[in-house]
């Protein structure tokens, strides 16, 4: 199973001119919002089912649409609709606006005339709606996983700078200590002049620097996430929190080495780092 995107699109048409369209994006948890004929509201539980078997993660809207057909091109007056309208003509008080509604202002009103489908039962459309909601959900699984071919591609180059960068920091912090180590014998030949050095206490206090700047941990604990990260890419199941999380560990190791360098060039490295973390995890928001 590839990576998976949760931006997509689908849709789908089912019998007697009913069509399903869904479109989804990302959300921490899994969040469907259906939009379905006021007739249908009692089936909103099963479609919300239906979509759940597909999806883990995103926010999902459905909307069901009707498209006219040579077998369903008509219309009809909503009874239930009408009679509200005209109740609440009735219910004006008297000497107000007059109280009167004509047929052609009547038809206008919102929901008042509707496609002939709508006025199925609901188990009428039961079926061939959640046919469709079916239909429309692979539609959009289809679409997924060709987004997330292209995140697959694009996190793996980002990771590959990553791993360049950190590795120029390990190599880079042995000339970093032996450079270090120079300078501070030369301060102190600078300090005592011809005054003969305590070698004991300079090595304790290389060993005190090379100590306080230490990266080691930091390196192999960078290296383990990424290692951690390329295996999630290749997917297998949701894996988006969990790249999230070892993004978040990354960055942190990241700041530490940062707060460690004594060295333009290594902090030079950490910043593009962080940069390349920062894209990261703005595209892993999207994995699902």
């Amino acid at each position: 199973m590839a990576l998976l995107s949760m931006t997509g699109y689908g849709r789908a048409q089912g019998e007697a001119g009913l069509g399903v369209e869904i479109r989804t994006v990302n959300h921490r948890h899994l969040d469907v919002n259906c939009r379905l004929p006021k007739a249908w509201g009692a089936l909103e539980s099963e479609v919300k089912g239906a979509v759940a078997q597909h999806f883990n993660r995103g926010r999902v809207e459905l909307s069901v649409v009707f498209e006219r057909s040579a077998e369903h091109s008509g219309f009809q007056v909503d009874q239930a609709v009408v009679a509200g309208y005209l109740r609440a003509v009735e219910s004006l008080p008297q000497g107000g606006p007059t109280r009167t509604l004509d047929v052609a202002t009547l038809l206008t009103l919102p929901g008042a005339v509707v496609p002939s489908m709508t006025q199925l039962e609901p188990e009428e459309g039961r079926q061939p709606l959640l046919s469709a909601v079916s239909e429309a959900c692979e539609a959009v699984m289809v679409m997924r996983r060709r987004e997330g071919v292209a995140l697959a591609e694009e996190l793996t180059s980002r990771m590959d700078g990553i791993e360049e960068a950190v590795s120029r920091v390990a190599e880079r912090r042995p000339v970093v200590v032996a450079e270090a180590l120079q300078r501070l014998r030369a301060r102190v030949a600078d300090l005592v002049d011809d005054v003969e050095l305590d070698e004991d206490r300079l090595a304790h206090e290389i060993a005190l620097l090379a100590d306080r700047t230490d990266i080691s941990e930091e390196i192999t604990r960078l290296g383990s996430h990424m290692v951690q990260f390329r295996e999630a890419l290749q997917g297998g199941k949701p894996v988006g929190r969990t790249m999230d999380f070892l993004v978040v560990e990354m960055n942190r190791e990241a700041n530490t080495i940062g707060a460690k360098c004594q060295d333009a060039e290594m902090a030079a490295a950490v910043v593009l780092i962080k940069g390349e973390l920062e894209k990261v995890r703005e595209q892993v928001q999207n994995v699902e």
